[in-house]
């Protein structure tokens, strides 16, 4: 079940490159390649929903799942900008992974 979640996450990052559907993610630079997204709005709202949650709840979660899927930094990156070792942010993306995936699959 990760695995999709993973998969849903990837495409949703994709979804936000491309500019959504007022993706309120303005920080971001927008770089979709040629032909745009092909993602659904409504497959990629139902993460962004997801993620939103997530980002009210544990705002540290939060970043490193825009980092990682939507900046695709990976997790080097991620831990010079939260001030974390790369080993807390994968620990982290795991359990945001997993709280992502409860809310999709409720």
């Amino acid at each position: 079940m990760l695995d999709e979640t993973r998969r849903r996450l990837q495409d949703w990052g994709v979804w936000v490159r491309s500019g959504g559907v007022n993706s309120g993610y303005a920080a971001v630079q927008l770089t979709a390649g040629v032909g745009g997204c092909t993602v659904p709005d409504d497959e990629a709202l139902a993460v962004d929903q997801a993620v939103a949650s997530l980002k009210k709840r544990e705002p540290d979660l939060g970043k490193v799942v825009l980092a990682y899927y939507v900046r695709r930094w990976d997790y080097s990156m991620i831990g010079l900008e939260v001030k974390m070792s790369r080993e807390k942010v994968r620990v982290l993306l795991r359990s945001a992974e997993a709280w992502v995936d409860g809310r999709l699959f409720q």
